[in-house]
């Protein structure tokens, strides 16, 4: 196998590895852990895209910045602020529904 595909098949199984039970507990009991998951997972994507922004910007970018800096054209801090704003709401999404159910 080329050292691309093992790579992309080790992050396959490795997201099966955290989603699987996850998804599992939200199908049986509550969804409330699978969406905070999910909310960390937006959260790092957004981290990550902040941190690129310190090759180009100079400094690390926030999340209210990169909505800003997505406007003028700049599709990557766009997709950062989207996910850092995603982020929030799922993770008060976990919050009600670990409180509602």
């Amino acid at each position: 196998m080329k050292p691309r595909h093992t790579v992309l098949l080790m992050r396959g199984v490795s997201l099966a590895a955290i989603f699987a039970p996850l998804a599992w507990i939200a199908w049986a009991y509550t969804p409330a852990p699978l969406v905070g998951a999910l909310g960390i997972a937006a959260a790092l994507v957004s981290i990550r895209i902040g941190q690129a922004g310190e090759a180009r910007y100079g400094r690390r970018v926030p999340v209210t910045e990169m909505l800003g800096l997505g406007r003028r054209g700049d599709r990557q801090m766009l997709l950062g602020g989207l996910a850092g704003y995603l982020m929030i709401v799922l993770f008060a999404l976990a919050a009600w529904l670990a409180w509602r159910y």
